[in-house]
């Protein structure tokens, strides 16, 4: 067993001359017509199996001949003809048949050092001027002009490739370009494509020559691309090559830094497209001349501030500011925000990005980017709430449009006026007050009224902070009392006097609740103040206005502590109890003058009472 494994491994082991055993050194090619010969000077260290150059089925070998005798050992593998040369240095002659092909492409698995080929009637490409070979060798049968035969009797035709320029101007010009066949596949692509007036290719492994793009494309590939730096000018000029092996289309994608004017061919837009971008599709020897210029610069703000949040939220001994500013921008730069001295700043963010806070004095410096976006700033001063209170003076660097202001006060504060721009919160219960006075001046001149004017001002005060209807049913109960202690019922029908009784005992008990609600909501509730406007609420203040200049509106705000409120109802409240007691007296004596309920006689008692008078007389 021992020895079994020493011959396996002696079996495989690899030559120490391996993968470097072979050499091609030279090779010499000639093509005639559709005959190809060639010598190759093969070096080789070991006995190996060398690859020939050239692919098969693009050519087909018929002798093959080694140091003048035909070869002894000849496969195919891998597409390639594989040759058993022993140690040292041979020749080899190769003869082959080509197809009668426009065109064809010359590949090795083992790279020739030299190649030298002489082919009349091909251009061949993909040889240096050293003689070093590429990847690959293509060759493409020359056209001849006096040819005889018609176009369209040729059975060999050129590959076709589609060169797409895209040309992008900005700050910076480029040329993004891609070559991609239109034809079948199966055959190799080699041509040189001109570049553009100072054109310089940025792309690795793409060849330049005399001011060209060396294009090589496999039998199987698509397409190659290469990016190219353009020089800034004043113009780019287009021209369609006048060749039948490819055919081009130019686009242009230009910066709002630039104005372009066409000269020549009118381009077309794809209205597939996202954006409308012009397009060319030239044919051979159409021009196209591009002539860019600069606009001129309109004077202007480079920064438009669209909307505006300016809120306030007011506390006993703190007051919390809030700014948020919607920008749109041409250009980036600092936007400074004027603040008043000796706030906080909490936070400051743009575009929902928290940045540091800088300052330059009273300037909160903010930076903004081309776009738009929203900024917002929040800070805080501690300062006691007084009884006119208006928001920080905010400072903007430019005229504002759609500014909204807001005030949040605090339940313990009695809001008695406010002030700003006309679009804000109205307190009505002033106007609704002089009513109320007005009405109470006249109730007091009505002749049955039980109460003069002044007890009548008094209590509207306290009704205005109940709603019309249940007022209207106190002052109701009021004046009918007045008029039952002015009037003689003695004359009523008993059923009309009873309704009348019913009715004030309905009234009483109703109006007396109501003014026990009076009193409840105005020692333990809030004063009802009757603000509208804008949206705003009792303790939310709103306003809006439509321009601004740089300083922001500053509404105003007049208000009072909610215990004066309360006081005050508490002085209406001991009012009240010691007047609804002499109202009540008032009331009583009125409602029992001529009786307090009356009996409802029938017929058959009112015709005995008329038979005991007879008896009587």
């Amino acid at each position: 067993r021992h020895m079994l494994d020493e011959l396996r491994t002696r079996l495989l082991e690899q030559d120490e001359t391996a993968p470097v055993a072979a050499d091609l050194a030279a090779v010499d090619m000639k093509v005639e017509g559709d005959r190809v010969s060639m010598e190759v000077q093969a070096h080789v260290a070991s006995e190996s199996a060398i690859p020939l150059p050239g692919k098969l089925p693009v050519w087909s070998p018929v002798t093959v001949l080694v140091d003048g005798q035909p070869a002894k050992s000849v496969c195919r593998r891998d597409g390639y003809l594989w040759v058993v040369l022993e140690a040292g240095v041979h020749q080899l002659q190769v003869e082959a048949l080509l197809p009668d092909v426009a065109d064809w492409e010359w590949t090795f698995l083992l790279k020739p050092r030299f190649v030298n080929i002489e082919a009349e009637g091909w251009s061949v490409t993909g040889v240096g001027p050293n003689g070093v070979p590429e990847a690959q060798v293509f060759f493409s049968r020359q056209v001849q002009e006096s040819s005889e035969a018609a176009a369209y009797d040729q059975k060999n035709f050129n590959t076709i490739v589609a060169i797409d320029r895209n040309i992008e101007t900005g700050l910076a010009w480029q040329v993004r370009s891609t070559a991609r066949r239109i034809s079948a596949k199966g055959k190799a692509v080699s041509i040189s494509v001109p570049l553009l007036p100072g054109e310089s290719v940025l792309s690795s492994g793409v060849k330049v020559k005399d001011g060209q793009v060396l294009i090589r494309m496999a039998a199987d590939q698509e397409s190659i691309s290469w990016t190219s730096d353009l020089p800034i000018g004043k113009e780019i000029a287009l021209s369609a090559a006048d060749t039948s092996q490819w055919v081009e289309r130019w686009h242009l994608v230009t910066s709002p830094v630039w104005n372009v004017a066409f000269e020549g061919l009118s381009p077309i837009f794809e209205s597939g497209a996202e954006h409308l971008i012009p397009v060319w599709l030239p044919w051979p020897g159409e021009q196209v001349t591009l002539s860019f210029s600069q606009p001129n610069a309109v004077v202007g703000e480079t920064m438009t501030v669209q909307n505006v949040t300016h809120s306030t939220t007011l506390g006993s001994r703190q007051r919390k500011t809030g700014l948020e500013v919607y920008l749109e921008c041409s250009l980036g730069g600092d936007f400074p925000v004027k603040l008043p001295e000796g706030v906080e700043i909490e936070s400051v963010s743009v575009g929902g990005r928290e940045i540091p806070v800088r300052r330059i004095g009273q300037d909160l410096i903010v930076p903004v980017q081309p776009g738009t976006q929203l900024v917002k700033v929040a800070w805080r001063t501690d300062q006691p709430i007084e009884s006119t209170v208006q928001p920080a003076a905010v400072s903007l660097p430019y005229e504002s449009a759609n500014i909204n202001s807001s005030i949040q006060v605090p339940a313990s504060r009695w809001v008695l006026w406010t002030g700003g721009p006309t679009r804000g919160p109205a307190v009505q219960f002033w106007v609704i007050l002089i009513f109320a006075v007005l009405a109470a001046l006249i109730l007091g001149g009505v002749s049955f009224s039980p109460l003069g004017r002044f007890e009548w001002v008094l209590l509207v005060i306290g009704l205005t902070q109940v709603p019309v209807f249940p007022a209207m049913l106190v002052v109701g109960w009021l004046l009918l009392l007045g008029w039952r202690s002015n009037h003689d019922f003695s004359n009523t029908r008993a059923a009309s006097m009873n309704l009348l009784q019913l009715i004030l005992v309905l009234l009483t008990v109703i109006s007396i609740g109501i003014l026990i609600a009076v009193v409840s909501e105005g020692l333990l509730g809030r004063p009802e103040m009757f603000i509208r406007g804008n949206g705003s609420s009792q303790n939310l203040l709103k306003w809006f206005q439509p321009r601004s200049d740089k300083a922001l509106p500053q509404p105003m705000v007049i208000s009072a502590s909610v215990w004066v409120y309360r006081f005050l109802m508490l002085a209406w409240a001991l009012w009240l109890a010691s007047a609804l007691l002499r109202w009540l007296t008032l009331g009583w004596q009125a409602f029992t003058k001529g009786g307090i309920w009356r009996k409802v006689w029938t017929k058959e008692s009112d015709e005995i009472i008329d038979a005991e008078s007879v008896v009587e007389s």
